[in-house]
């Protein structure tokens, strides 16, 4: 969405201005729109009493200073691979075993953060349903009757804006951040002066009043960990998108702006809501004062877009992730915008999370009853993202037990608090994102497990070159004009295509390109393309690319190999066809699943930009 931080964005006031405010708009319009329901659901759980409200108010205050202020913006995004964050960037900075060849100790630790994955594309179905929604029930406020058309508009609004998305968000991106600027300053602003006329809620900000919650309800104080957490909704997105911006500007304009906003926000909500407990129906809305009211549902819903649009293109990002990580199928990747490498359009994605999203809101109706769906999947991922983070203090950058150990367990005290807070809501709806996160954490483990075995399979049954330098020599194979190029695994000597090919028509081309492209564990490879000789006139290319890139083969062959000659060679694929049976290293049905996600993914002809005029498939059947 936006460029990178480069290395010397840093000493530059104005680039570090603008790229502050690009962050208000994207990073923050998550935990930004957080005001609209975290309060009103907070406030739901509790007795109705002054020092319940003060204790509310105090968890909420602490919950932002210690999720996002200590553990995302001081410590997680220290965890950046060459600049770029979230859950997956953790696991590619984890030791490779870890990801490709996991043991039984690392086992665990690799599908744990697949689940914290899984569950994120949860959030990215939930948080434009409930941001929308809650903007939309603001209409009540305005007119006594218009809360009626709530559900309707939600749903008018996100079928726009997913249907827009093929678009990119390059236009709309750049008023994203003079919006959320807007909507913190008058969010800060209503707080403030609501606040100011019952100064008394300031006290609130004591760890006392926290403290005497706990002391007072004892565990049912649990009940309320789900409602709080709300408050800390899109500290994970923060740090997903630290790469568009760089941690600097996300931490100069969370303490600067919307840090403050915030917590003026709520503090004046409370105010409302002690001098009126009627207020708490929607105390966010009752911060506008007379006349008002449709002016601020306007702006919620502009910044609930502004929040569900960063959603979605971070879900667009963390689908590309998984693919060049070899997590997910393959899926069309769309850039969006020439110059902004982070624009990109996943139609399969768009598709599914947008359907999810509207049948969310036709199903649970209310922000209210949408809350209880939305929390377990925002505990889950910080609880998965603290161990995760532990690991890479522990494997990466070996740092002592006694640094490690207090930190890891202060955040996993947070995170079990509001893990098991969430666990209440897992009948009430809660059950909504764990199955979303059931069929991507399946989808995930059956595409890395059937690549696995299928690397396993090509590894004992592939060709050699003496046998085909050989036949070569003997005559018995002869070679055809042209030059052929074979894409190939890391794991593939000789191409599976050619070995078919040999063993069919004994003929091959003359000269011989065989392409294999290699993911490294950064965002964007440095490495030029390396060409190894293997044989008179058949060379190996390694293309390398970031998990964050797509490789063009024809593009790369035409710029570092063949040249001009790219333009006649024809490229040979081979076409799988998967047996399924028990004979082979895999369960049947384990094998079935992963034929299917073969079948439906994109083809390599497509996601490596071949052209189509000048390729040849080659049939092989496979049992794994």
């Amino acid at each position: 969405m936006f460029l990178s931080v480069a290395s010397d964005t840093h000493s530059r006031k104005p680039a570090l201005l603008a790229l502050s405010i690009g962050a208000t708009g994207v990073v923050f319009g998550d935990i930004g729109t957080s005001p609209l329901y975290a309060l009103k659901e907070s406030v739901a759980k509790g007795s109705g009493s002054e020092a319940d409200l003060f204790g509310i108010v105090s968890l909420i205050f602490w919950a932002l200073m210690a999720v996002v202020t200590v553990k995302y913006l001081i410590f997680v995004m220290r965890a950046n691979n060459h600049g770029e964050g979230g859950i997956l960037s953790l696991l590619a900075l984890l030791p490779k075993q870890v990801r490709q060849s996991p043991n039984a100790r690392e086992r665990w630790l690799f599908v744990l953060i697949l689940v914290g994955t899984a569950l994120l594309f949860g959030d990215g179905v939930l948080t434009p349903a409930i941001s929308v929604l809650s903007a939309t029930e603001g209409l009540e406020l305005v007119r006594p009757g218009l809360g009626t058309y709530a559900v309707p508009l939600a749903v008018i609004i996100l079928v726009a804006l997913f249907s827009f998305q093929f678009r990119g968000t390059h236009a709309i991106g750049l008023v994203f951040g003079p919006i959320m600027v807007l909507w913190f300053l008058v969010i800060g602003g209503l707080g403030l002066w609501q606040a100011m006329a019952d100064p008394s809620v300031f006290v609130a900000l004591s760890p006392h009043y926290a403290i005497a919650f706990f002391a007072d309800n004892g565990l049912q104080s649990l009940a309320l960990a789900g409602s709080v957490i709300l408050a800390v909704t899109g500290a994970e997105a923060l740090y997903a998108d630290m790469g568009h911006f760089g941690a600097r500007p996300i931490r100069l304009s969370w303490a600067v702006l919307v840090g403050p906003s915030l917590v003026l926000c709520y503090l004046g909500q409370a105010a409302l809501v002690k001098s009126d407990p009627e207020n708490a129906t929607n105390p966010f809305f009752a911060l506008a004062p007379a006349g008002w009211a449709l002016p601020l549902v306007l702006l919620a819903i502009f910044a609930t877009i502004v929040a569900s649009q960063a959603l979605i293109t971070g879900v667009f990002s963390l689908a590309r992730q998984g693919i060049q990580l070899g997590l997910l199928p393959r899926m069309s990747i769309r850039h969006t915008h020439a110059d902004h490498e982070g624009q990109i359009y996943v139609p399969a994605v768009n598709f599914i999370v947008g359907i999810l999203c509207i049948a969310c809101v036709f199903a649970f109706r209310t922000s209210s009853a949408l809350a209880h769906a939305y929390v377990l999947a925002i505990a889950g991922t910080m609880f998965i993202t603290t161990i995760a983070f532990h690991a890479v203090t522990t494997m990466v950058w070996h740092w002592p037990a006694y640094r490690r150990w207090p930190l890891t367990i202060a955040f996993l005290i947070i995170d079990t608090f509001f893990l098991l807070g969430t666990l209440s809501d897992l009948l009430k709806g809660g059950w909504v994102p764990v199955a979303f996160g059931a069929v991507v954490l399946g989808t995930m483990l059956a595409w890395w497990g059937g690549n696995r075995a299928l690397n396993s399979y090509m590894a004992s049954h592939e060709g050699k070159w003496e046998p085909i330098a050989e036949g070569v020599r003997r005559g018995s194979t002869t070679r055809t004009p042209g030059i052929g190029v074979y894409l190939a695994g890391q794991i593939e000597d000789v191409p599976a295509a050619l070995t078919t090919q040999l063993r069919l028509l004994h003929v091959m081309p003359a000269d011989i390109i065989i392409a294999t492209v290699v993911t490294e564990s950064v965002p964007f490879s440095t490495k030029s393309p390396t060409v190894r000789e293997i044989m008179d006139r058949v060379r190996r290319v390694t293309i390398h690319t970031g998990y964050m890139e797509a490789a063009n083969i024809p593009m790369v062959l035409r710029a570092s190999v063949l040249g001009e000659w790219e333009s006649v060679a024809t490229y040979y694929l081979s076409e799988r066809r998967f047996v399924a049976t028990n004979a082979g290293s895999i369960p049947a049905w384990v094998e079935k699943i992963f034929a299917y996600l073969h079948r439906n993914s994109q083809p390599p002809a497509t996601f490596f930009g071949l052209p189509q005029e000048r390729i040849i498939s080659i049939g092989t059947r496979i049992d794994l």
